[in-house]
């Protein structure tokens, strides 16, 4: 969905004008507070009014002409109709940056703008790194480039290998080596083939299935009837869903978007009318061998909305293919495809005709060059506009391959171009592992599921598996490892990155809670292609619905094709306690799989998402923590948008992105996120914009990565490199020289993060930003530290402790200026001094009363170059030691530090690895001295950690005894800003 969609106060995307505007009726009231999975995004979100982007100065764009403003939470009802967007200016001056542009761009001296989302406007092209930056050229609108003819810059999938994934990111799975990376072999967001080459298509033959030959192939309904057969609650669900519109008439898409059942309409943009088509559709394929009296009504009424969804444009009360950037092919486009090919055999020649016609004139409206999808179609292949294109364009070919003129030539596109050139390469190197750029309260569901469902239409129509091919897309499978790791213990809320918007009413579930239905359709491509995660992830999804009480669940034929009943369940407790996704460079871990454990997120990598959409945010390097379900450090960008005034938090959320800057620093600046800052100041104002932008590997060479990620039991160790390449420039240079992050997770409940950063210059302001959902107390620390505690909702979460640089100055800011409530306290920690280059040692705590948390302070260094911290605790104490030089340069020679005279668990980093190393311990004036010298049998890790455990009398244990068990007192389900939030819900309730 993007910013120039109208959002009505109960949080639905606004209706078409054409439709009516009485009120829904009270029956349907419950269910339309509910997610809808094939929504996406389209029902917990902004009350927005008209979107205008305007040139401003320094090219600069202006935030919102209207903005979007908090509304009193009201019943649902009817949407109002959407104000027109403005359009985007016509032409826009070039940046400095853009002239200087990779050798690979350089071909194409002609360039122009396109539309973009207007939820973002979007950096263009960065200069590469070795040249200067010019200042304020990162935010105008992204501009894409078109080189007539040209060959794809990525050969298709299995047509040549380049280098491999792991010369990207660490931890890339065995057997999936292969990804091509860096500028030479650089992924480009510009669609080559049928829609912009000047080289003519040739239709590729293809031997397909017979009629239906997608999802419900011969294997698949033999399955579907049986369950039918043994009356699953699965297929009840869909049979009433069926019968609850036999009798009913089919509204046109200008017709009654929302009528009472019986009847049906169009839902915002089609949302209505694709669900019911395929559960109509799917309860006619499931009945018609064994009740062909039974499925008639099911099949006419599948056909009845095929052909009213279908009906042409201009004229015929049909809809136009362009309204809001083709935002509805994600509903109307796919349900040409599945729908044309479940009900094949109850259409007559002209209704094929009218489908296909239709069909082909969405494909032509997204495909044409500078055209109303263009944002979409010619940026980075992902994006939930994208994805609903990319399904829609696999169902449609596929499906009416036999009789559209058009078909073979999209067939070859789709596969050769829109999967093999574009979408597997750019998959294998930025969403390995999973995940979502956009977010997971509104986008990520149906976007996952229209990037994972043609992979399997495609093998039961065609045979081909482009999940295990030579160049494999694992993207459907991945997804539900991601899935399960970034929700959060409780399980009832999920990773709140990214972005996520208000859905206006304090009594519904706030954005973030966790969608079951994308669960329930994970499921299904892990049961399809037999994945060995389907025992756990049945369990795993058995423990989400129970959690949420079956919050926002999937749609009913969905369920039926995913669920089956019978499958089998593994514990938990089988899964890693941390994961790692290459792709989006992300990290959870956690203390175990209760749902009262600490977990933390942590995500550090290059902008994934197409820049023009701009649904990612500015927060590379972010870590966020979590006991069970309430939250120590939170992710502000989703936190801030809950009930009560979520509406007026996303207004100021999305000035503080991509406002004009005012000289404060909650316009333009991007300073919500729990990273490093560094801000040009004019005396009290901020003089030029700060924080980071949509740099990407493609057009910017951004090296930002996780470089090294090491599970080891009673550790988790990651270290994040180059985090500068993702921050603006200001006019003398740079404003963030160097930044890298390490983080050390020991179990259970203590993080030590360690930054080193350089600033561009000493007159610059510099300070670590983190943020909390309360306002932090300040508690007793040693002399030059400061410790903060986080009591919230009543319930004590933990503590920060600064260690070093000693004598850090601290502020503590309520976001935003004016909130009330204030939902998310920022604290900002500066230095002592000017010095331009600074070490960083924070300690959280997530401790459950302040008694239990750590006295942190830092190590006496006694022999090279290191710093370190020790954790003096009554759950036992521990240290970490890390290099002082360059992140990820080994230290050479031996180190030395003291420590106090007490047993305790020791991680230190950095050193080389692999190799093996001698501790002893030894008495230095009431210290006790740890002696790290090179040699022995002592080994260091594959990325350079070394842990053992110091007894009490100075034995030192090279294998450190585990951890001990928690014992975790079940604590309830955490109030978010609104108390009792999120809570099981019960839909309707």
């Amino acid at each position: 969905m993007s910013r120039t969609d109208q959002i009505a106060p109960n949080g639905r995307p606004a209706a078409s004008p054409r439709g009516g505007d009485a009120p829904l009726p009270s029956s349907l009231r419950p269910q339309r507070r509910r997610t809808a999975l094939l929504g996406g995004g389209v029902v917990l979100m902004l009350l927005f009014t008209a979107v205008s982007l305007l040139l401003a100065r320094d090219d600069e764009p202006r935030p919102l002409t209207s903005r979007p403003t908090a509304a009193a939470p009201a019943p649902a009802r009817r949407p109002a109709a959407p104000a027109k967007p403005s359009p985007l200016a016509a032409e826009k001056l070039r940046h400095t940056a853009d002239a200087q542009v990779p050798a690979t761009v350089a071909a194409a001296s002609r360039r122009r703008v396109v539309r973009v989302d207007a939820a973002a406007v979007a950096p263009p092209a960065k200069a590469p790194r070795a040249l200067p930056r010019a200042t304020t050229t990162e935010a105008t609108p992204r501009l894409i480039t078109r080189v007539a003819g040209a060959r794809p810059l990525l050969e298709p999938a299995g047509v040549s290998s380049h280098s491999t994934a792991a010369g990207h990111a660490v931890g890339v799975p065995a057997g999936l080596a292969g990804t091509p990376t860096g500028r030479d072999s650089a992924v480009r967001g510009a669609p080559q083939a049928a829609a912009f080459s000047a080289v003519p298509v040739q239709p590729q033959a293809v031997t397909l299935a017979a009629h239906p030959r997608l999802l419900l192939d011969s294997s698949a309904l033999t399955a579907l009837r049986q369950r039918a057969a043994a009356n699953t609650p699965q297929w009840t669900a869909l049979k009433a869903t069926c019968d609850s519109y036999i009798g009913g008439t089919v509204e046109y898409p200008t017709g009654n978007q929302y009528p009472d059942k019986p009847n049906l309409g169009s839902g915002y943009q089609g949302e209505s009318y694709l669900p019911a088509l395929l559960a109509e559709g799917m309860c006619y394929q499931v009945l018609k061998s064994s009740n062909a009296s039974a499925a008639a009504p099911y099949g006419a009424k599948a056909v009845d909305i095929l052909m009213k969804m279908s009906m042409p444009y201009p004229g015929s009360n049909g809809w136009d293919p362009c309204t809001d950037s083709g935002y509805g092919i994600r509903f109307y486009g796919v349900g040409y495809g599945l729908g044309y090919d479940w009900v094949y055999d109850l259409l007559t020649a002209s209704q094929r005709t009218q489908i296909y016609t239709a069909a082909n004139a969405w494909i032509a409206a997204w495909e044409k060059s500078g055209g109303c999808a263009a944002f979409a179609y010619e940026g980075n292949p992902i994006g939930n506009y994208y994805a609903g294109y990319f399904h829609a364009k696999a169902v449609i070919s596929l499906a009416t391959y036999d009789e559209n003129p058009s078909a073979p030539a999209q067939w070859t596109d789709w596969l050769s171009n829109q999967f093999g050139a574009r979408v597997q390469p750019y998959y294998r190197l930025h969403m390995l592992g999973g995940g979502w750029p956009e977010g997971y309260g509104n986008y990520a569901p149906l976007s996952i599921l229209n990037m994972s469902l043609p992979a399997r239409e495609v093998k039961t129509a065609t045979g081909q598996d482009l999940l295990h091919a030579s160049a494999p897309y694992t993207f459907p499978l991945d997804s539900a490892d991601y899935s399960m790791h970034f929700t959060w213990p409780s399980l009832v809320y999920f990773d709140d990155r990214d972005d996520n918007h208000s859905n206006g009413d304090p009594s519904s579930p706030p954005p973030g809670a966790t969608p079951v239905g994308m669960f329930q359709q994970i499921i299904g491509a892990l049961s399809y292609w037999q994945s060995p995660k389907l025992a756990v992830f049945n369990q795993y999804l058995a423990a989400v619905d129970q959690a949420t009480g079956g919050y926002s669940e999937a749609p009913a034929w969905l369920q039926f094709l995913a669920i089956d009943p019978n499958a089998p369940k593994a514990a938990l407790t089988t899964l890693p306690l941390s994961y790692f996704a290459p792709g989006m460079n992300a990290v959870s871990a956690r203390s175990d799989w209760t749902t009262a454990a600490s977990w933390m997120s942590f995500r550090a990598g290059p902008y994934t998402n197409n820049p023009a959409a701009g649904h990612e945010f500015f927060d590379q390097g972010s870590l966020a923590l979590v006991r069970g379900g309430s939250p120590l450090l939170v992710n502000a960008g989703g936190w801030l948008v809950h009930e009560p005034g979520g509406n007026a938090d996303e207004t100021k959320i999305f000035n503080d992105n991509y406002g004009d800057l005012d000289g404060t620093p909650y316009s333009g600046n991007r300073q919500l996120y729990n990273v490093f800052y560094v801000r040009s100041m004019s005396g009290s104002s901020v003089a030029q914009r700060f924080g980071q932008g949509a740099y990407t590997t493609e057009d910017d060479n951004v090296r930002t990565k996780v470089s090294a990620y090491e599970e080891g039991g009673g550790y988790v160790y990651m270290l994040a490199t180059h985090l500068e390449d993702m921050y603006r420039s200001f006019s003398a240079g740079p404003a963030v020289s160097a930044w890298s992050r390490q983080i050390v997770y020991l179990r259970p409940n203590r993080f030590v993060v360690y930054d080193r950063t350089t600033e561009g210059s000493a007159t610059y302001d510099q300070y670590m930003a983190w943020h909390f959902p309360a306002n932090p107390t300040a508690g007793s620390a040693p002399a030059g530290q400061n410790r903060f505690d986080v009591t919230y909702s009543g319930k004590y979460m933990g503590a920060m402790t600064t260690v070093l640089p000693a004598g850090t100055k601290t502020t503590t800011v309520g976001m935003y200026p004016g909130d009330n409530p204030v939902k998310a306290w920022q604290v900002q920690v500066r230095p002592a001094d000017t010095k331009t280059s600074q070490q960083w040692l924070t300690v959280f705590d997530l401790s459950g009363t302040a008694a239990k948390v750590a006295t942190a302070s830092p190590v006496t260094v006694s022999q090279g170059g290191i710093v370190g911290v020790e954790l003096l605790a009554s759950d036992g104490n521990s240290v970490v030691v890390s290099s002082s030089g360059a992140a990820g340069t080994p230290l050479s020679g031996g180190i030395v530090y003291g420590v106090q005279p007490l047993s305790a668990y020791h991680v230190v980093t950095d050193l080389v690895p692999d190799t093996g190393y001698t501790v002893t311990t030894s008495a230095n004036a009431g210290l006790r001295n740890v002696n790290i010298s090179v040699g022995g049998t002592t080994m260091s890790s594959d990325k350079g950690v070394l842990s053992f455990y110091v007894t009490t009398d100075g034995t030192v244990q090279g294998n450190p005894p585990p951890p001990p068990t928690p014992v975790y007192v079940p604590v309830p389900i955490s109030s978010l800003p609104v108390p009792g939030f999120p809570a099981p819900y019960k839909p309707g309730g």
